[in-house]
Formats: C-alpha cells, structure tokens, sequence
C-alpha cells in the first residue's frame, strides 16, 4: 500500500464520517470517525485470502471466535491463524500478525495526545496511525497548531517504529462549519527523525 493510498483511505473515512445526520454530541462524532476510519480498513482487505479480521468498539456485532469487538487498541487490523484447544481439540484462533493499528484523540489535551500516541509505542504492527484533532484554524494558525503537536511528540512518535502516519482532523465539535471540508484531512509520516506531510 502507497502513502498516497493511505491518504485516499484516511480521506474517503473522513468524508464517511461527516455524513448527515451528524450526531450532536462530539463523543458520538469521534466514535463515528473511528467507525469509518474501521469499516475503510475492512474494505482494504475484504478481497485478501487470508484471515483478516478488523477490531473496533463500534462494531456491530462481537467477532465470534474471539468474542470481543475491540481489541487493545482504537482500530486492530489482524491476520489471524488457528490452532487447537489443548483439552478438546476445538479450534481457537489468535492473532499471527497485526497489520494496522490505530489511535485517535480527538480531544484539546495535550496530555491525552502523549497517553493515546504512547499506546502505539507498545504494540507491534506493520503500520500505525495516529489521529490528533485540530481547532478549525485557517492557513498559518492551524499550521503552528499542527507542527506543534507534531513536536510534542516527537520523541514518541520516534518509539513507535514506521512506518507512523500522523493525521489531523478538525475537532467534533465544528464538523459542520461551512469552510471545514476545505481543511478536513492533513496526513504527515513520520520517517527516519523527520516529518513529511503527504
């Protein structure tokens, strides 16, 4: 998968997630991006041979090998394997490689930005995103708000391995102001010590 696909990918779920009827409260919102950000991922893999399975809180329905919805983390996007109960030889599946995980904090905390992006220096992937939102600032004071964020975690995002996707959304709460679909979606990767926005 290309960094540009990743952008359609993270583009495509953003404009998923503002679609009306918006609920009202911003909670509501952000579990709806992580849906959308979740249901994309599954899309992405929906024609793979393989056993790939996609955790989320929002989903439906447990996933009933596992008989869990979330799985750690925001999003987990997981090839799984099977093997034997010990006793009576039932199947039993595990996860045999995580080919995505995902956090999102969507919430003006810097605090809660470290906590949540720290989650992923933890969990080993082939790839990582990690979602921060952002006031609807236009041109230079959104920019200063981004690359300060991106410093904040600097030293995190360095433990997380690559690659590390970093994307700003607008906050919930001002989804649907007019001008926001025209700074809806900034993706960085965050490679060798430096950023590069996509």
């Amino acid at each position: 998968m290309t960094d540009s696909e990743v952008k359609s990918m993270v583009v495509r779920a953003w404009k998923n997630a503002r679609k009306n009827p918006l609920p009202a409260d911003n909670k509501e919102r952000s579990k709806r991006w992580v849906g959308a950000l979740a249901e994309e991922l599954e899309r992405l893999y929906e024609n793979d041979d393989s056993d790939i399975r996609v955790f989320w809180k929002g989903r439906e329905d447990y996933d009933e090998d596992f008989e869990i919805k979330e799985l750690l983390f925001d999003v987990s996007v997981c090839r799984c394997k099977q093997t034997v109960s010990f006793h009576q030889h039932a199947p039993l599946y595990f996860v045999d490689e995580c080919l995505w995980l995902v956090e999102s904090e969507l919430a003006d905390d810097s605090r809660e930005i470290v906590v949540d992006l720290s989650k992923l220096v933890m969990g080993s992937s082939q790839r990582k995103l990690f979602v921060a939102g952002v006031p609807l600032w236009k041109g230079r004071g959104r920019e200063e708000r981004e690359e300060g964020v991106r410093r904040m975690c600097r030293e995190v995002a360095d433990r997380c391995g690559e690659p590390l996707y970093f994307c700003f959304i607008p906050y919930p709460a001002i989804w649907n102001e007019a001008d926001t679909d025209e700074y809806g979606v900034s993706l960085w990767l965050r490679k060798g010590s430096h950023w590069h926005k996509l």
